[in-house]
């Protein structure tokens, strides 16, 4: 037994050695960024973006996957399953704090299956209407609502997603609405076209994906949710500016590996992503599109998780 401990023991000291390598080589091939939703929304532009920064400063590429479904619960479930070796990474939103509350099935426990990185950003959105709707401003929006009962139709990316969660808590605030009808597509590119076109009545969308639709005529905005106007679109007015006092909603994303990543993995990749976050050109970038850089520490970020999971239960608790 003496022998057998000696053994097991100078085995455990030759081979820490070669994991602290492995560790510090890292990486040593591609690595994968699952997006949980469509292209063209905030998770998949950040991924991008994100993803044209790190391939850099990692010096190997970071392919983005977009595997939409299920109110994100597709990629996440697969990040979640993925061997936690770095090599497989999510980005995600809100989602992650509201599918617990809302799913009983889930495939997967947002808070032990998960390794929070950071947090790569917040997402102001913006209520708007098609160019063609007869709706002129968030006072017209209500009027509208209030004038056509149980006829009123507004697009989400699905149970939980941001969009939902934005129109529950506004119709909470501004209300009572009434009746409104849901649509759920599978990603903001998705409902567009409908709401372009006049087929749904609103939509309260992030502005990175609503912005160039604003910006070329074919979608009217009537206030944007946070309690500021957003620079990269100054003529837009809040909702609290045009009658809706109290009204805050803002989305998030961050970047999380199945759980067991390597400490050391997960340190090396939040200080890649905080360096890219604070760079100039990519936080242009992001204001051009909307949105707002915002990192944080992993322990941060767990913290940031469990405070949003709170929120969201008292507002979805009332949910009729």
């Amino acid at each position: 037994m003496r022998h057998l401990l000696i053994a097991v023991a100078s085995f455990v000291i030759a081979a820490a050695p070669l994991a602290a390598h492995c560790q510090s080589s890292y990486p040593t091939k591609s690595i994968r960024f699952i997006v949980p939703v469509t292209t063209g929304g905030p998770s998949d532009l950040v991924a991008r973006l994100l993803g044209e920064k790190l391939s850099t400063s990692l010096g190997k590429p970071v392919i983005v996957d977009n595997r939409p479904g299920a109110s994100n619960t597709v990629g996440a479930a697969m990040v979640a399953k993925a061997e936690p070796d770095g090599y497989t990474l999510l980005e995600a939103a809100v989602n992650m704090a509201t599918n617990p509350i809302l799913m009983n099935d889930l495939p997967f426990d947002a808070v032990k299956d998960f390794t929070p990185i950071s947090l790569t950003h917040l997402t102001p959105y913006v209520i708007v209407v098609s160019s063609q709707s007869p709706v002129k401003s968030l006072t017209d929006l209500l009027k509208f609502i209030k004038d056509n009962p149980g006829k009123i139709t507004y697009g989400t990316t699905g149970e939980g997603s941001p969009q939902q969660l934005a129109t529950l808590l506004f119709a909470q605030t501004a209300g009572p609405l009434g009746t409104l009808t849901e649509v759920p597509y599978k990603g903001s590119s998705a409902a567009h076209p409908d709401l372009i076109a006049n087929r749904i009545s609103f939509m309260i969308d992030p502005l990175a994906a609503a912005g160039p639709h604003i910006r070329a005529g074919f979608l009217r905005a009537l206030a944007v949710t946070t309690p500021q106007r957003n620079p990269s679109f100054p003529d837009i007015g809040t909702a609290a500016e045009n009658g809706v006092a109290g009204y805050d909603f803002s989305s998030w994303g961050g970047v999380f590996a199945p759980a067991g990543t390597p400490r050391a993995i997960v340190q090396k990749f939040n200080t890649e992503i905080s360096a890219a976050l604070g760079s100039a050109d990519l936080r242009k970038r992001f204001g051009d599109m909307g949105l707002v850089a915002k990192s944080s520490t992993p322990d941060e970020f767990g913290t940031f998780l469990q405070s949003e999971m709170t929120r969201w239960r008292a507002v979805l608790t009332k949910k009729p």
